[in-house]
């Protein structure tokens, strides 16, 4: 099977246009652009440091939620 014909025709079909020749960027404009981007998304996402803490802060308030339970028996 010719994966580049088939994948071709999947991109068309769902009307998408082909890239049919090198393009007008160079490697270190998209480079530069892909780490851009992806600063972005570390800026908008928690650092393993940040998920920790709020999982503390969950830990803490379902004690504290037993805790009044228990206390209201």
């Amino acid at each position: 099977m010719d994966w580049v014909k088939h994948l071709d025709s999947i991109l068309t079909a769902t009307g998408e246009q082909l890239l049919l020749d090198a393009g007008s960027v160079s490697h270190e404009q998209a480079i530069e652009k892909a780490t851009e981007e992806y600063r972005k998304y570390q800026a908008k996402t928690l650092s393993p440091v940040e998920v920790s803490y709020l999982e503390s802060i969950k830990a803490i308030e379902k004690k504290v939620e037993e805790q009044e339970k228990n206390n209201e028996k």
